[in-house]
């Protein structure tokens, strides 16, 4: 009997660690459903006292005040083109205020890991690419959050100033579609970078020297302009001046469709933007 006794004891042991692995295994199975929950959820509680949409707002309100302020000696010819005026220069102050915005932005969601040395132990609880493609949506949201307000302030701006032309939804539509996307593209770049430098000075000048690159890119050939990331904010503007008919006394403006073509090379171009600026991160040693 001692020898029955002993033999299921040995058989209980052996099978105990089996169980156990099992056990194991079937945690780590959740374990990834689990923490991107956690990784969420850790995000929004980090962002209560972070008052991060301040930033948006605040750039959102500086931008309409300058629109406003804009129409105030608009005559009968003037109100009758408004919205396209509006959506022209919404697209060339984008260019200059939208960069930096978004630098500010990506610097306040990533300098509490820079700052507090944590993403070593965030890694324990999540794998780096998620919570770097997690990082990126909780800005992202912020950035249409200010293209959605952007593109309704515009509306309600021309409807108190009196505007007589016909509000078009398709190029408002347009609107928000190019200056979110091209912001997106801009903004992979400013996360990447808040990232991976230990100061976020490097990010904020990034951004202030794109916002003027984005506005100069302007003046240069079309060639040229292509080239320059920030420049896309004047290229994708579903409104422009037609510099040959237009004079001291008259600027002539009218409508002009987004460019699909154009357009999908450039979601393409900035697809590969993100994937190169997470690489980078991954490589990243903590």
């Amino acid at each position: 009997m001692r020898d029955i006794m002993s033999e299921k004891e040995e058989k209980k042991s052996v099978m105990r660690p089996a169980a156990q692995r099992r056990e194991t295994q079937g945690q780590d199975a959740w374990k990834p459903a689990a923490s991107r929950q956690h990784l969420f959820l850790a995000e929004q509680r980090k962002l209560r006292t972070r008052y991060v949409w301040l930033v948006p707002v605040g750039f959102l309100a500086l931008l309409l005040l300058w629109t406003l302020a804009s129409v105030r000696n608009f005559d009968d010819m003037d109100l009758a083109t408004g919205y396209q005026y509006f959506l022209y220069s919404m697209s060339t102050m984008n260019s200059i205020f939208m960069p930096v915005m978004l630098s500010v932005v990506a610097s306040h969601l990533c300098d509490m890991e820079i700052k507090g040395n944590t993403l070593k132990l965030l890694y324990t609880l999540e794998r780096p690419g998620r919570f770097y493609d997690i990082k990126y949506l909780f800005e992202l949201k912020y950035l249409i959050i200010f293209s959605a307000g952007e593109t309704l302030g515009l509306i309600l701006l021309g409807k108190a100033a009196g505007f007589t032309e016909p509000i078009r939804p398709d190029m408002f539509a347009e609107h928000f579609i190019a200056m979110t996307a091209v912001g997106a593209v801009i903004l992979s770049i400013q996360h990447m970078l808040s990232l991976v430098s230990d100061n976020q000075i490097l990010p904020l000048i990034v951004g202030i020297a794109g916002g003027f690159l984005g506005l100069f890119s302007m003046f240069f050939p079309a060639e040229v302009n292509r080239l320059i990331l920030w420049g896309y904010f004047g290229i994708f503007s579903v409104a422009g001046v037609d510099w040959q008919r237009t004079t001291d006394e008259t600027i002539y403006m009218s409508y002009q469709p987004l460019p699909a073509g154009s357009f999908i090379g450039f979601l393409i171009a900035g697809a590969l933007i993100y994937l190169i600026g997470k690489w980078i991160f991954l490589r990243k040693e903590v």
